[in-house]
This record gives structure tokens, C-alpha cells and sequence, in this order.
């Protein structure tokens, strides 16, 4: 045995000599004949893939002791690189051109590529990330100037956000809102103003506002929508029902659109108008409804959480309001204070009647007519609503 392993290793010491004669010596002497680009090439490859054999020799040379015949396999392996006879079946190509193109070259590529993929995948994560952000930038920008541009409108805050949250979502079941309340509250006052900031927002290619009343049926939402759209006024009544459904699917199916029906007194069918249902399935469409009556919402199928009550105002928030259209000067005398409070209690909280009789006795700094005009609403309280509405509409006059 240790006659054996004395023999083993004295001829593993032998063993660099054979190597340096088969790797570096023996291909210098073949083919001079070759032409001097192709021989130089062939020893380009040829030394790239020498060495790398001799790198993962050092590395794990120790490991493959066990394995019989290794150094001989190896000295086969290095004259393969080399050896003429190894061009039989590609004439142009050596061994080492193969073992190159063919296993050490395809690892380089793979681990190129995948590191390639990797930062690829990385670069894909970041634009999305950051996109993402600008995107949450963009809509917390459109709701401080959506918050400034409404802040006349007294007691919409809570609304207001919903509204907001409802616009920029792009889920597939928010595509219809329902917003109700007694008349005056500002539902109306609400859409014109989403009308005109959304518009500048530019968040939707159409943003279209009708205020219809009683006239609220399926061919008066058609020719609102056709004269918008730049339609013919003259020739769309002339068309039947279905005909200006198609023309009006057909002008809005491929575009965004933020859609706002005001003062609907009975619900519309908005499949027949030409809008079909769900919205919003492949671009960002939206429709918002404002009517006195919580039915009307349900009945065109909004979602119970896309149903929003805007109701009177609180008595501070009433105050306030009554008192910034008033102004400080006035309020502040102690003859007239304690009649504004009582005034705006009788407005009952609604926006349109505060600001109306607050717009009226704005110039108003007479105790006496202040307390002449308590009375007079005093006495005709309580009202029904075209009797209120009336009473509004003669203090806008006075």
C-alpha cells in the first residue's frame, strides 16, 4: 500500500510535465501551413479554453481524485482541443472552437441574460413603482384643488372625499354614483363644479353636465347627449330610440367619459340612452347622478356604498356660513346678532336658504329692519317646498 501511493505520487509530480508538452508545446507545432488570422484565432480560442480548464483543475482538481484515470482523461481532453483529427467533421472548426461555442459561451450567455432579465425585471419594478406614486401624486393634488375650489360649498367634506375616491377608482364596479338630498342642500352646486374642475383636470376625454328636472326621460338624455357629442340637433329627434343608442354607444364605447345627470326626478334606463352596462369595462367611464329622492339611485342600479346622502347643514355650520355671507361688521353688533342666529335656525340648515337671506341682508345694518324681517319669516314658517321656493325667489328680488 504505501508502495502504491509513493508510485501515485510520484507521477502526479511527473504529471505537470506531460501537461505543459500537450497544452502549450504540441498546438505551437501544428499546422503551420493555416493561414496566419486562422491560427491565431484557433490559439486565441484555444488558450481562453485551456485556461479555464486549468482554473477549474485548481478549484476542483481535489475533488475528482477518486475518479479513475482523471489525469489521463484530462491529457485526452487537452489534445482533443487541439488535434487535427478532431476537424474531420468540421473542417473549420477545432476542438476547442466547439467546446467554446458549444458549452462555454452558451453559460456566459445564460448568465448574461438572466442577469439582463434580472435588472429588466428591476427597471420594470422601479417605473412601476414610481409611476404608481405620480399616479397617487396626481390624485391628491386633484383633491386639495378640488377641496379649494368647493370651499364655498359649506358642509361637503365627507362628500366631497367620496366623490373624489369614486372618480379616481378603477374598479370595475364603481361606475355609477347616486347622490340625493332635499333641494337646496347643493347637490346641484356640487356637479357644476366637478364640471368644471374635472374638465380642467382633464382626467376624462368628455366631461358632460344636464340639469333636466321634470324632463328627465330616455329621449331627453339622448338629445342632450347628441348635441354634446356634435351631433345634429335637427336630425337626432328625427331618428328613433334605438338608432340614437347606436350612434351615441358608438361615439363614446371607445373613449373615457365622466357623465353627470342633475335634477332626475324619475330613474332612466341608462342601457336604452346607449350606455351599456356595466361602464367601464376596458376604458374610464363614469356617471354620477344627484336627485331629492334615495329611490331614484337604487332604481338605476347604484350600489348601496355608491349612494350618497347630502343632507342640511349642522347649527354651527349653518352659523357659519349665515355669518361669512352676512360679514363680521354686521354680525358683531348686539342689536342684530342675536336675530341673524335665530334667522339662520329658521333657514333649517339648508345652504340655498342661508346664503340667500344672508345675501339679502348683507347691506342691511338697521336693527329694526333686521327684526321686521325675522317676522316676516317667522310668520310664514313652516313652509311647503314650492312655497320656500317661492319665498326665495322674492327675496333674490327685493
Amino acid at each position: 500500500m504505501l508502495v502504491c501511493v509513493a508510485f501515485w505520487g510520484y507521477v502526479m509530480q511527473l504529471y505537470v510535465i506531460p501537461k505543459v508538452i500537450l497544452g502549450f508545446l504540441m498546438p505551437l507545432l501544428q499546422d503551420r501551413s493555416s493561414s496566419s488570422t486562422y491560427r491565431l484565432r484557433f490559439l486565441m480560442e484555444y488558450i481562453v479554453v485551456l485556461y479555464i480548464l486549468f482554473i477549474l483543475d485548481a478549484i476542483t482538481g481535489v475533488l475528482f481524485l477518486r475518479i479513475p484515470l482523471y489525469y489521463e482523461l484530462e491529457l485526452a481532453f487537452i489534445m482533443y482541443l487541439w488535434h487535427p483529427r478532431t476537424q474531420l467533421y468540421l473542417p473549420s472548426k477545432s476542438g476547442a472552437t466547439i467546446v467554446l461555442n458549444m458549452i462555454l459561451l452558451p453559460l456566459v450567455m445564460v448568465k448574461f441574460f438572466t442577469a439582463r432579465v434580472h435588472d429588466l425585471l428591476l427597471a420594470c419594478i422601479r417605473l412601476r413603482s414610481e409611476a404608481a406614486r405620480t399616479r397617487a401624486h396626481a390624485r391628491e393634488m386633484r383633491l386639495q384643488k378640488l377641496r379649494l375650489e368647493t370651499r364655498h360649498l359649506w358642509g361637503m367634506e365627507s362628500c366631497l372625499n367620496k366623490v373624489h375616491d369614486f372618480l379616481e377608482s378603477r374598479l370595475a364596479h364603481d361606475n355609477l354614483l347616486g347622490i340625493w338630498g332635499v333641494s337646496g342642500v347643493g347637490k346641484s352646486s356640487l356637479l357644476m363644479q366637478l364640471r368644471q374642475s374635472y374638465r380642467i383636470f382633464a382626467v376624462f376625454h368628455h366631461v358632460l353636465y344636464f340639469g333636466f328636472g321634470s324632463r328627465s326621460t330616455v329621449t331627453d338624455v339622448q338629445l342632450a347627449l347628441g348635441v354634446c357629442l356634435g351631433y345634429n340637433y335637427e336630425m337626432m329627434p328625427l331618428m328613433d330610440e334605438k338608432s340614437r343608442a347606436r350612434v351615441i354607444h358608438h361615439s363614446l364605447s371607445n373613449t373615457s367619459f365622466l357623465l353627470l345627470l342633475d335634477e332626475l326626478e324619475a330613474p332612466v334606463d341608462l342601457a336604452a340612452v346607449g350606455l351599456r352596462m356595466p361602464l367601464g369595462k376596458y376604458r374610464h367611464q363614469k356617471v354620477i347622478i344627484a336627485t331629492g329622492s334615495k329611490d331614484v339611485c337604487a332604481l338605476m342600479g347604484c350600489a348601496a356604498d355608491n349612494i350618497i346622502e347630502i343632507g342640511c347643514l349642522g347649527e354651527d355650520d349653518a352659523w357659519s356660513l349665515f355669518k361669512d355671507r352676512v360679514g363680521d361688521a354686521i354680525i358683531d353688533d348686539p342689536r342684530i346678532q342675536p336675530l341673524a342666529k335665530e334667522m339662520a335656525q329658521a333657514c333649517g340648515g339648508l345652504p340655498i336658504a342661508l346664503r340667500t337671506f344672508a345675501g339679502a341682508m348683507s347691506a342691511i345694518q338697521d336693527a329694526d329692519e333686521w327684526r321686521y324681517m325675522y317676522k316676516y319669516l317667522q310668520a310664514r314658517l313652516p313652509l311647503s317646498r314650492e312655497q320656500f321656493a317661492d319665498l326665495l325667489h322674492n327675496i333674490r328680488h327685493w
